[in-house]
């Protein structure tokens, strides 16, 4: 179990949140349906095109990944957002409250663990440490939170997002960068708060495993398709929940 926030912490945490009112509205500081629908399909910024890239372009050198650090998680609900800048204090005093709580893991660790085994089966790779690997693969969560349906606000889901990015550290070249998306808010998806917290957060945690495994998955299909040939299909049984620490 992790400390409480600092009173440092969530000062900080609170004028971030106050300059970004002062300079986009308050409106900016809250998750809306203009950055959820934004596309986050993958894109390629580095030098080399992926179909310039030779087939062999990862085989067997060394691979290693990094995960960024854990921004805040969100309780989003409908009371919250009535009080604009300080309902959203107040989403990310709770939601970080809610990750002490429960040792919520942030799903980069997750995701990264299985794009770093799938990349490295299928190009005969070896992981390694940062300073000695060939590639770095970069994972870093964007956001992680749950928000109440517009229409029926009792009822609740989880949201996740992260950025991919393959870097070649011999030359810096990005091989392969993009966003993923998850949200959860399919039918049989939504829950009630107390139902996503009961029994320690179990229907939470699941959600948030679930989440980072269908980003894993989308991942695979689009930023890094070109270096997963002869992909598996997609598993159908979610990971079980992980143990370790929560990413930091």
């Amino acid at each position: 179990m992790t400390s409480r926030s600092s009173p440092a912490t969530l000062l900080s945490g609170i004028t971030s949140l106050l300059a970004a009112c002062l300079m986009a509205g308050c409106a900016s500081t809250l998750p809306t349906s203009s950055e959820d629908d934004e596309s986050l399909s993958a894109r390629n910024v580095g030098s080399k095109r992926l179909d310039q890239l030779p087939s062999e372009a990862l085989r067997q050198r060394s691979l290693a990944v990094r995960t960024g650090s854990t921004p805040s998680f969100y309780a989003d609900t409908p009371g919250r957002r009535m009080f604009g800048i300080l309902g959203a204090v107040a989403m990310m005093h709770e939601g970080n409250r809610l990750v002490e709580d429960y040792d919520l893991q942030d799903p980069a660790g997750q995701l990264s663990e299985d794009l770093l085994n799938a990349l490295a089966s299928r190009n005969d790779m070896r992981t390694s440490t940062h300073d000695a690997a060939d590639l770095l693969l970069d994972v870093k969560t964007i956001n992680w939170d749950f928000r109440p349906y517009r229409n029926d606000p009792e009822k609740l889901f989880v949201v996740y997002s992260a950025r991919i990015s393959l870097v070649d550290r011999r030359d810096g070249t990005v091989l392969a960068s993009g966003k993923c998306r998850s949200r959860r808010d399919r039918e049989g998806d939504s829950a009630t708060l107390d139902q996503l917290l009961a029994d320690g957060a179990k229907r939470l945690q699941t959600e948030l495993r679930e989440a980072a495994h269908e980003c894993a998955q989308r991942t695979k299909d689009d930023t890094l398709s070109a270096f997963l040939p002869n992909a598996a299909p997609i598993a159908q049984q979610i990971p079980p929940a992980r143990t370790s620490a929560s990413v930091r």
